[in-house]
């Protein structure tokens, strides 16, 4: 990959990739999500009768998800990197070599 970076930059002036792709990218991949949502809530909202309330219901739930997350504190959630057993739980730094 780097390879193919490095030949793409060859011809540009200053021979630098100034444009900021990781952050663009991943502005970009958030906006196609965030559309995506917003079409599906739009999608849900037209069906007769039952759209708004499950609409309602499915922001209720992830306002409820998001109060929740924050009440557990985020060393609930912290603990998945690196938390596993033999890995800084107890008196070594590292792995056990057993």
């Amino acid at each position: 990959m780097h390879v193919g970076v490095r030949a793409l930059t060859g011809w540009l002036p200053g021979h630098h990739l100034a444009l900021g792709g990781g952050g663009l990218a991943h502005w970009i991949v958030r906006l196609i999500i965030w559309h995506e949502i917003w079409r599906l809530f739009r999608y849900l909202w037209r069906i007769p009768t039952f759209g708004p309330f499950i609409v309602i219901g499915l922001v209720l739930v992830v306002v409820g998800l998001l109060v929740w997350r924050q009440a557990r504190g985020t060393a609930q959630w912290g603990r998945r990197r690196g938390g596993g057993a033999g890995y800084g739980t107890g008196t070594g730094g590292g792995p056990r070599d057993w």
